[in-house]
């Protein structure tokens, strides 16, 4: 069996896995994928401190064939990610809190394309994008030991809008500001985690999202012209999001179940004096709808990981069990952390 050690380090080398670009993200301007991933966070004790040291990650998704609802009624998305990260827990401490940073550059593709719009040869009229994300800065984590066993964490984290900035991508163009907290109990034998971020943007310069998209197909220069004009300091909504892990702990193996949440706690507001009511009306009247949504998504899974010792691998998905202007469907995870410096060497399994 491995030791607490062990598995407190495992759990915790990749504490700051916070990834972008996914459909599983939204609550924003239309087809703009928004700042935050839901779920990324999902099978990480975040709370736990990992020795000192410099660690890397890389975190993947697939979410194949996503089905809007509400908002996105009659679309559908298919995307993937990967996102590398490097992570530096440095010794120091704060408050008797452990001090940890963090910076992830994701890349993301997606599809997105109507749902049952099928054209010759016999495939849907699809609209593909490549992305370089936003970089996502964490300059302060702080991790403190409560007990043997119990853990919490507060921290910040920015993203910042230098990633793709072509008209119509996916990648906001706006700034992301996300306090966080979280609370962990480890044992030899669970896991249990809560992980918690709360997401401010600020206003649009009017590249990302669908209204640029939706303004070059318009016909009539005016009404283009319009409609391009609700992503000028479109603003998006503020979001809450909560990951859930119970893992069993079992030799190298781990799995258990995971449960994640959104919600949007504000409205989205238009851009160029709009509201949201006008640009439902001008939108629906090109055939092609793109109002304010409030999301919510409910998604459940579970998690499955390895140690094979100087890197641990976890899988997990998720399928979404409720939406409001966001998409159901299924989300395939992979997570591969390990340890890249150190004062101390990787801890070992014992007998």
């Amino acid at each position: 069996m491995a030791t607490l050690a062990t598995r407190t380090l495992f759990g915790a080398v990749a504490a700051l896995a916070i990834v972008v670009g996914s459909e599983r993200g939204l609550a924003v301007e239309p087809f703009d994928f928004g700042n935050t991933l839901q779920g990324a966070t999902a099978g990480l004790p975040v709370a736990v401190p990992p020795p000192p040291g410099v660690y890397g990650l890389l975190e993947t998704l697939i979410a194949p064939n996503a089905s809007g609802v509400g908002e996105f009624n009659g679309y559908s998305v298919s995307a993937f990610l990967w996102a590398p990260e490097l992570i530096w827990s440095t010794g120091y401490h704060f408050l008797g809190a452990n001090f940890t940073m963090a910076v992830i550059q994701p890349f993301f593709d997606t599809a997105v394309y109507p749902t049952n719009d099928v054209g010759p040869p016999f495939e849907p009229t699809t609209i593909w994008t490549q992305n370089i994300s936003n970089t996502i800065f964490t300059p302060a984590l702080l991790q403190w030991r409560l007990g043997p066993e119990w853990f919490a964490a507060a921290g910040f984290t920015f993203i910042a809008p230098d990633g793709s900035r072509f008209n119509g991508t996916n990648t906001p163009d706006y700034w992301t500001f996300e306090p966080r907290a979280a609370l962990a109990y480890i044992t030899k034998d669970w896991h249990l985690s809560a992980n918690f971020k709360y997401d401010f943007n600020t206003s649009s310069a009017g590249h990302t999202g669908a209204y640029q998209t939706l303004a070059a197909a318009t016909p009539i220069p005016s009404l283009a012209a319009t409609i391009a004009s609700f992503g000028y300091g479109y603003t998006s909504g503020q979001d809450a999001f909560l990951d859930l892990t119970a893992a069993y702990q079992y030799g190298k193996w781990e799995f258990g179940p995971i449960a994640t949440f959104k919600w949007q706690t504000t409205s989205d507001t238009p851009g160029s004096g709009f509201t949201c009511a006008q640009v439902a009306t001008i939108t629906t009247a090109t055939g092609h709808p793109l109002p304010c949504g409030v999301a919510e998504n409910y998604s459940l899974g579970g998690v499955v990981g390895y140690d094979f010792g100087p890197a641990r691998l976890q899988v997990w998905a998720t399928d979404a069990v409720h939406a409001q202007d966001d998409f159901l469907g299924w989300a395939v995870y992979t997570r591969l952390n390990f340890k890249i410096w150190g004062p101390e060497p990787p801890p070992t399994y014992t007998k």
